[in-house]
C-alpha cells in the first residue's frame, strides 16, 4: 500500500469517529485497524502491551514513540506524539481552550487543504474526565525516504561536486518559495525551525514537510510580525551554513512569491538580520541550552513515572558495574541519613554522599503543607529552579557547583517534595574562610577582589542571587564559587534588577 497524503478535496469526510466512555478517538478511514484501535483505546499503556515502541527525543511537554503497524499485509512506521500539561495555569486554560492535540491535528489538515505536505495523520485522540482534558494524542505515519531539511544542507561549499552544488541551490530556491507561498496564504507555522521541516528529494523537484503544526494559523492577512518571526527561525536555523549568497537566493523567491515594493523587501530583510543577531546572543543561547536540559537526549536522561519526575546528568547515570538512576532516587532518603549531614531545619535538609564514586551534595526542599505545595508547583520547585540556574551559570562561565540530578515526588499534580543533586565542591565558605587564623591579610583581600568580580558578571546579565550571604560563597583553589542558587532571579527589566541587587548586597555586607 503506497503512503497516503492528503487529497484536500477530502478532508472532513475522511475520519471516522469513535466514542468511548471517557475517550473520543478520530481513526482515518483508509487505516482502519482493529488491534490498533483497541490499544489506542487504552492510551500510551495500550500500546505498550501490543507494540515495541521506541523513544523518540522530544520537549519536556511531550513524549513522542515510534513503532511499526500492519496495514493489509504491509508494515508501516508510525508516531505517536501526546501532549502534556507544563503548570496547572496550561492545565486551567485547557478547560476553555481547544486541546493540543486537536489543534495540531486541525492545523496539519489546514496546511494539507491549502496544498503543503505533512505527514499524515492516522488518528487523534483525547481523554476526558467530566470537563477536564486529561490527555490528547496525535498518530502520524512515518514521511518515507525523508530527513530534516538541515541534514542536506553541507557545513562548507568545499569539495562539493558540481551536482551537489545544484541539488544545494535548488533546495534553497524552493524552500524559499514554500514559505513565500505560505505567508501569501496568510498562513504563520508557529514554530518554523528548520528541524520541523522534513525535505524529500523526488524527480520532479524537493519536497517539504511541515511537522509541529499545533500553533500553525491561517489569516485574512498574516501580520508582518508573524511573517518577521518565521523569517527569523529560518534564518537562525541556518546559521553558520549558508552563505549571504544563499540567503539572498531564498529571499528573491521568496518575494517572487510573497510580493512587496524594494523599500518593503529591505525593511523586511534588515529586520530579518537584526532580530537574528539579537537572539543570537549568548542570553539567546542560553535559553536554547536550559530547554534542551529538561527533555531527553545525548546529555540529559529523564524519568517518569506517576509520582516522580527526574532529570540526570548521564554522566552521573549508570555506567557498567554501576547502580541505577531508578534506584538511586528510591533509596535518596536513606542514603541522604547515612552521610554527611550538612544542614537540617524544617524546610530544606543537605546532606554529602558518594554514589557511583562520585561525590555529590543532595539538598532536599521538604513538604511544608498543601498551599506550599500548590505554589512551587505553579511556580516550579526549588530543585527545579535550583537545576536551571546551575545550568544556566555553568553556560555563562560562571562558578557553581556542577548540577547533577534533580528529583520531584509527587502527589497528584503536587510536587511533595524535591531533590537537587550537584558535585561535591571542597573548600570553606566565605564566612569561616574570612574568620580563620590561618588566612592571611592577602588572602583575604585576593578572596574578596575574586568574589566582586563574580558579582560583577553576575550583574552583566542582570542575575540577582536572592540569598546572597558568606555561607552561599564557596572559597577553592580556583577561586570563588556560588552555591543556594534556588532564589536566583534573571531580570529584562533594568530598574527592577537595581532593586534585587541593591538588597542582594545588603545582605552580603550584613
Amino acid at each position: 500500500m503506497a503512503l497516503l497524503f492528503w487529497d484536500a478535496d477530502k478532508l472532513g469526510t475522511d475520519f471516522d469517529k469513535i466514542r468511548l466512555k471517557d475517550r473520543r478517538i478520530y481513526i482515518h478511514k483508509d487505516f482502519r485497524n482493529s488491534a490498533l484501535e483497541e490499544a489506542l483505546s487504552r492510551g500510551e499503556e495500550g500500546l505498550r502491551e501490543r507494540y515495541a515502541l521506541t523513544t523518540i527525543p522530544s520537549s519536556e511537554f511531550a513524549r513522542v514513540y515510534k513503532f511499526t503497524v500492519r496495514f493489509d499485509g504491509v508494515e508501516k512506521e508510525v508516531y505517536f506524539k501526546q501532549y502534556f500539561f507544563w503548570s496547572v495555569f496550561h492545565f486551567i486554560k485547557h478547560l476553555f481552550h481547544t486541546s493540543r492535540a486537536r489543534r495540531a491535528f486541525k492545523a496539519t489538515l489546514m496546511l494539507a487543504k491549502n496544498g503543503f505536505d505533512v505527514p499524515t495523520i492516522a488518528a487523534m485522540g483525547e481523554r476526558r474526565f467530566a470537563f477536564f482534558q486529561k490527555e490528547g494524542y496525535l498518530l502520524t505515519f512515518e514521511v518515507e525516504n525523508s530527513k530534516q531539511i538541515l541534514q542536506f544542507i553541507p557545513r562548507s561549499s568545499r569539495n562539493l561536486t558540481k551536482e551537489q552544488l545544484q541539488s544545494k541551490r535548488e533546495l534553497i530556491r524552493t524552500f524559499g518559495r514554500t514559505i513565500g507561498r505560505m505567508h501569501t496564504k496568510g498562513i504563520f507555522h508557529g514554530d518554523l525551525r528548520l528541524g520541523n521541516v522534513l525535505a524529500r528529494q523526488e524527480k520532479s523537484g524537493w519536497r517539504f514537510f511541515f511537522l509541529d503544526n499545533e500553533r500553525t494559523k491561517k489569516f485574512r492577512r498574516l501580520p508582518v510580525r508573524l511573517q518577521l518571526k518565521n523569517l527569523v527561525q529560518v534564518n537562525m536555523g541556518s546559521s553558520g551554513m549558508l552563505t549571504n549568497t544563499d540567503k539572498l537566493r531564498f529571499f528573491r523567491e521568496y518575494w517572487a512569491e510573497n510580493g512587496g515594493s524594494k523599500g518593503q523587501k529591505t525593511a523586511l530583510i534588515n529586520s530579518v538580520i537584526e532580530r537574528t543577531n539579537q537572539r543570537l546572543s549568548k542570553e539567546r543561547k542560553v535559553a536554547r541550552e536550559l530547554r534542551k536540559c529538561l527533555r531527553p537526549n545525548e546529555r540529559y536522561l529523564r524519568i517518569e513515572t506517576s509520582q516522580i519526575i527526574a532529570m540526570f546528568n548521564r554522566i552521573f547515570c549508570k555506567r557498567r558495574g554501576t547502580e541505577e538512576p531508578l534506584d538511586f532516587i528510591e533509596r535518596i532518603d536513606a542514603l541522604m541519613d547515612k552521610g554527611h549531614i550538612l544542614k537540617q531545619d524544617d524546610t530544606t535538609y543537605v546532606s554529602s554522599l558518594t554514589w557511583n564514586g562520585k561525590d555529590v551534595v543532595v539538598k532536599r526542599f521538604n513538604h511544608k503543607g498543601f498551599i506550599h505545595s500548590l505554589r512551587h508547583t505553579i511556580k516550579k520547585s526549588r530543585a527545579h529552579r535550583g537545576w536551571l540556574h546551575g545550568l544556566r551559570l555553568g553556560i555563562l562561565e560562571i562558578a557553581t557547583p556542577r548540577p547533577l540530578a534533580f528529583i520531584e515526588k509527587r502527589r497528584g499534580l503536587l510536587v511533595w517534595k524535591s531533590y537537587l543533586v550537584t558535585e561535591y565542591v571542597d573548600g570553606p565558605n566565605l564566612y569561616y574562610f574570612l574568620r580563620d587564623d590561618k588566612t592571611g591579610e592577602e588572602e583575604r583581600s585576593a578572596a574578596m577582589q575574586q568574589v566582586a568580580e563574580l558579582l560583577d558578571r553576575l550583574g552583566k546579565y542582570r542575575i540577582t542571587h536572592g540569598d546572597l550571604k558568606h555561607s552561599n560563597i564557596l572559597i577553592t583553589e580556583n577561586g570563588p564559587v556560588l552555591t543556594d542558587l534556588d532564589g536566583m532571579k534573571i531580570h529584562v527589566l533594568k530598574w527592577l534588577y537595581r532593586i534585587y541587587r541593591a538588597k542582594d548586597i545588603a545582605h552580603f555586607q550584613k
